[in-house]
């Protein structure tokens, strides 16, 4: 494994520093281990960066698990080492387009093989749904220049 990196953007793909926050929409479960214990749960974005996974419970800022998910057509595991990012508690009555609570959680390390899968799936999407772009980012994550 490696300290997640992102490639140059692809031809037809937005650039790098813009790929790196798009998020897309994935419902997919996962497993996750938190503390030696295995969790099953589920996936709601993915992104070159991480993912937001619904939980009840919150985690500490910074504290690190290990994730276990499929991407669609493929059944060979992505396997990422991460750290919690944020954690966002939810609402009492969700309006349309807010998050449940779970996690934001950053890759921080994850193989070679499994990154690039994963930038391939997230280009495959851009291609597919050019207008579907999503950039979500927690209030204490700094601004990136594009």
């Amino acid at each position: 494994m490696h300290k997640a990196a992102a490639p140059p953007a692809a031809e037809g793909l937005p650039a790098d520093a813009v790929l790196r926050r798009i998020r897309i929409p994935f419902i997919q479960k996962a497993t996750i281990a938190v503390a030696g214990r295995r969790e099953e749960l589920f996936l709601l974005d993915l992104g070159l960066r991480g993912l937001f996974i619904e939980r009840k419970d919150p985690l500490e800022r910074g504290e690190e698990i290990e994730v276990w998910f499929t991407l669609p057509g493929n059944e060979i595991t992505v396997h990422a080492r991460c750290r919690v990012a944020w954690c966002h508690a939810g609402t009492p009555a969700p309006a349309p387009r807010s998050l449940p609570a779970g996690l934001g959680v950053e890759f921080v390390e994850i193989s070679d093989r499994d990154g690039e899968r994963l930038r391939q799936h997230l280009a495959d999407y851009l291609r597919r749904l050019p207008r579907e772009r999503r950039f979500l980012r927690h209030p204490e994550e700094p601004e990136e220049e594009a």
